[in-house]
């Protein structure tokens, strides 16, 4: 059975992750591009914003016995298939994973570009994420 209050916690982080890069966007690309502290600064609210996430849908996964235990993509997957999450969320924070996954373990070089866009471009997925989990959630009730 799904624990409401686990999955209320991590949406609040996926929140508050989600605002602290927004407040991020005000610096310009040159900036930062050119400072490593700043890019660092970035990077880990993505990982805590994206491993939030996960454990969302690895708990819901699990409680409501939706897929057996997996990967980190196939629990976010799992939320798609149940009709949890929109199939473009589905695919987008499947994405996500990819993404975290470089960030954390540091496969090759990180592309500070594609960083700074993301960071403009995709932060309302995770904002839709968090919606349609807490709409099933009430739905629930």
């Amino acid at each position: 059975m799904v624990d409401e209050a686990v999955v209320v916690d991590h949406l609040r982080a996926v929140n508050e992750y989600t605002n602290d890069l927004k407040d991020m966007r005000t610096l310009s690309k040159e900036a930062y591009l050119d400072d490593v502290v700043v890019q660092r600064a970035v990077e880990r609210p993505f990982m805590n914003l994206i491993q939030a996430c996960i454990d969302v849908a690895e708990h819901v996964r699990s409680a409501d016995a939706l897929a057996p235990s997996g990967t980190s993509k196939q629990g976010v997957e799992a939320l798609g298939q149940a009709g949890i999450t929109a199939a473009e969320t589905e695919a987008k924070l499947t994405e996500a994973v990819g993404f975290r996954n470089v960030l954390a373990h540091r496969y090759g070089e990180i592309d500070h570009e594609i960083v700074y866009d993301v960071l403009h471009t995709e932060l309302h997925w995770f904002e839709a994420f968090q919606q349609e989990v807490a709409q099933w959630l009430k739905r629930r009730e």
